[in-house]
């Protein structure tokens, strides 16, 4: 089992959905999750193994390409790492190949500069494409930096879900606030993490699988090369958190209760 790393701060936000439908996913032979609530407790690594690879979908903007610390493709580097090394095959997955020579898997979906409204009419077509199995989404920080409303990054969030779960149905989604500081923009950046967990909350009621993590205080001033991309140490923060994320949400498949088989069928 993997520790979670010490002294990170980031917390999963409860999510309270008074009608949550059976989304009927299987991934990697694991048996379909039956709606538990996003404030489950979940320890990092237990029973995460599957027997398949996994398909995993980097989805974001700079720091998703690894702006900030090049030779570890930011996060990507070190997520692959860590979850191979528990035992999980992994295969990233998009239209992007970036990342340090001699990267195990650089593929990805990580479009530097580019805005969630930027984005959503594209993002069907790379998730259709794809196939991923999990997306790993951080996207809202070039929309509130550039001075977009909190409310309206919210509207734009939701919008790039419909078209993730349109082209991808079963594909789990981990949601993951802003981390860049962004203090000329603090309001802005609050009320997106505020309306966030409402936004996940009503694709959840839909029956979707999907989680949102505030990480607005996973990283600490030392984290960063320029106020707003990590440096090495912080994307190593960032790929634990992913790790987390990933092994808890698989071991809550494994834990999940298989329907019997009546007699005569099967």
């Amino acid at each position: 089992m993997r520790a979670r790393v010490g002294g990170l701060r980031w917390r999963r936000v409860p999510l309270q959905v008074t009608a949550l439908l059976v989304a009927g996913l299987v991934v990697a032979g694991i048996p379909a999750d039956e709606g538990t609530p996003g404030g489950g407790v979940r320890t990092a690594g237990e029973g995460a193994g599957p027997t398949a690879t996994l398909r995993v979908m980097p989805l974001g903007a700079s720091s998703t390409e690894g702006v900030g610390s090049p030779a570890t493709a930011g996060y990507r580097g070190p997520l692959f790492t860590e979850l191979t090394g528990d035992g999980i095959r992994v295969d990233y997955v998009g239209s992007r190949r970036s990342g340090p020579a001699g990267m195990a898997d650089p593929d990805n979906e990580g479009h530097s500069g580019w805005t969630l409204e930027r984005m959503i009419p594209q993002v069907g077509a790379w998730v259709a494409e794809a196939d991923p199995d999990v997306v790993l989404l951080h996207m809202g920080t070039n929309d509130v930096n550039s001075g977009t409303r909190g409310a309206v990054a919210a509207g734009r969030l939701d919008r790039l879900l419909e078209q993730v779960f349109a082209a991808a149905p079963q594909t789990h989604v981990v949601v993951a606030g802003i981390w860049a500081p962004l203090t000329a923009r603090a309001t802005e950046r609050a009320e997106l993490a505020r309306l966030t967990p409402g936004v996940v909350a009503r694709h959840r009621g839909l029956g979707r699988s999907v989680e949102f993590v505030d990480t607005s205080s996973l990283l600490a001033p030392g984290d960063f090369v320029d106020g707003l991309h990590a440096n090495a140490g912080g994307y190593r923060k960032i790929a634990a958190m992913w790790t987390t994320e990933v092994e808890g949400w698989l071991a809550q498949r494994r834990a999940a209760p298989v329907e019997p088989v009546a007699a005569g069928q099967g």
